[in-house]
């Protein structure tokens, strides 16, 4: 993997800026599990009945990822998928490092609509240079700079284990259960759908992360299976690396 690809991934995993976009109450579940978080976050909610529990979390809220004023490492977006497209777009304009779509409703349908959906989101991040996580999926966790995939997860005491994960379920449990029977986590990421980075470029950049003594894998099934095994092969011959796989039940 190009050097450039592994440092803007690493921008998004060590972010000193983090939007969250459409995020609801009353939970707020992103915003709430990024509230250690130890640089600066925004909120993007055009929702009028949203905005007043945004700030009141301390939360600065825009209309737009386009009016916010600082540069934005990492973006979570959890929209309605009729908007996704319109999100990528002010992503790229914003030239964002990573944005991680929890947005669903994509090819995992097995539906047209939903694979039209999801080939419209990977057009717009290929004509733009857009690196996008997912769609499908529950971001990133990092506990050294306090970013999670749900406010479940422990942030105090960062570990040794990298963990890349097809099933965001399984990504948040390995988190949560992992630390409470003393395996702690180096950074976690839930791919979800891989429409553009996929399971060999982030096995790639854990081989080379220095905090990472162990890679996890939990996969379903390979977009690259060329990629992944000689990323495998490479990986492996730096430090330990357990694959899972599991395999997906059409319907379910």
């Amino acid at each position: 993997m190009p050097d450039e690809l592994i440092s803007r991934l690493d921008r998004a995993l060590n972010p000193r800026t983090v939007a969250v976009v459409g995020d609801k109450g009353p939970g707020y579940m992103w915003l709430r599990g990024y509230r250690e978080f130890t640089g600066k976050i925004y909120s993007v909610q055009v929702d009028p009945n949203q905005i007043p529990g945004i700030e009141a979390m301390g939360v600065q809220n825009f209309q737009s990822l386009l009016d916010i004023p600082d540069d934005i490492d990492y973006v979570q977006v959890a929209v309605p998928r009729r908007f996704a497209p319109l999100i990528a777009q002010q992503a790229a304009q914003k030239k964002v490092g990573v944005a991680a779509f929890f947005t669903s409703g994509f090819a995992e349908t097995d539906e047209e609509e939903g694979i039209m959906a999801q080939e419209e989101l990977v057009r717009i991040a290929r004509e733009n240079d857009l690196l996008i996580i997912g769609p499908n999926c529950m971001g990133l966790y990092n506990p050294s700079v306090k970013i999670r995939q749900t406010g479940q997860q422990q942030v105090e005491t960062p570990g040794p284990v990298g963990f890349i994960s097809q099933s965001g379920t399984h990504a948040i449990n390995f988190g949560v259960t992992g630390a409470a029977n003393g395996v702690r986590i180096s950074k976690s990421i839930s791919i979800g759908n891989q429409i553009v980075l996929n399971a060999a470029h982030y096995l790639e950049y854990l081989a080379q992360d220095p905090d990472t003594k162990v890679i996890g894998m939990y996969l379903e099934g390979p977009k690259d299976g060329r990629a992944l095994f000689e990323a495998l092969r490479k990986a492996s011959a730096a430090k330990p690396v357990v694959v899972w796989k599991g395999r997906t039940i059409p319907g379910l």
